[in-house]
């Protein structure tokens, strides 16, 4: 999924760092890069209360966090 994932996606996502919550942007772009609406589910989990819905923080999932930070310039694949 990194590997598809657009090069100012990845850059957001870099620059956003590790413990910043995903924006609903990236989360599409997430989405997308894993094959579709929904798709990407599983490389990033909910943070904190699961209710409201409209208050829920969405985060990489640890090992696709670091996986993309390790992957700097390079090629890497995580399996959901």
């Amino acid at each position: 999924m990194i590997s598809r994932l657009e090069a100012q996606d990845l850059a957001r996502l870099r620059e956003a760092g590790k413990e910043k919550p995903l924006e609903p942007g990236m989360i599409a772009a997430i989405d997308a890069a894993a094959g579709g609406p929904g798709e990407g589910r599983g490389y990033y989990v909910v943070s904190g209360s699961l209710y409201p819905i409209e208050a829920r923080d969405y985060h990489l999932r640890e090992d696709v966090a670091e996986a993309l930070f390790a992957a700097e310039g390079t090629s890497v694949s995580v399996t959901a």
